[in-house]
């Protein structure tokens, strides 16, 4: 895929799942109870388990992947700030709205560096998180 300056994409999008977030709380061992206990979750403003901010970045993350951004030519991570805007609920789906804010030579011979923008939107076309990562990329 062409990355160029400017070009915007849409991933596809995925429904978070229990499965999730429980694998989360395992690979992670964040089993804070707003993600793991539905019991006390039920007296939290969200009224319900939610999903760690950072699955759903990951998520994120992983269905620009998908969409053929990064690819074989990602060297490595620079950067990457990230705000959580909303929570993500059991059920809902989210999309990766990406764009390609900048591209420039690396001062390394034969590298670029990609700043990519994030918006992701759940199903009903709200913002939960938005975010920013600065990617070292083979040169094209």
């Amino acid at each position: 895929m062409l990355i160029e300056k400017g070009a915007r994409y849409t991933s596809q999008a995925r429904t978070v799942t229990e499965t999730d977030i429980v694998n989360f709380c395992g690979l992670s061992g964040d089993f804070t109870p707003i993600h793991s206990d539905a019991e006390f979750a039920r007296t939290t403003p969200a009224g319900e388990r939610i999903a760690h901010g950072p699955l759903v970045m990951s998520i994120a993350i992983g269905l620009g992947t998908a969409s053929g951004l990064f690819g074989d030519r990602v060297i490595g991570l620079a950067n990457i700030t990230w705000d959580f805007a909303a929570p993500v609920r059991i059920g809902d789906t989210v999309r990766s709205v990406l764009e390609v804010e900048e591209l420039r030579p690396s001062s390394k011979a034969g590298r670029e560096v990609a700043t990519y923008s994030y918006d992701v939107r759940n199903q009903r076309d709200e913002s939960v998180q938005r975010g920013r990562m600065i990617v070292v990329l083979r040169a094209a």
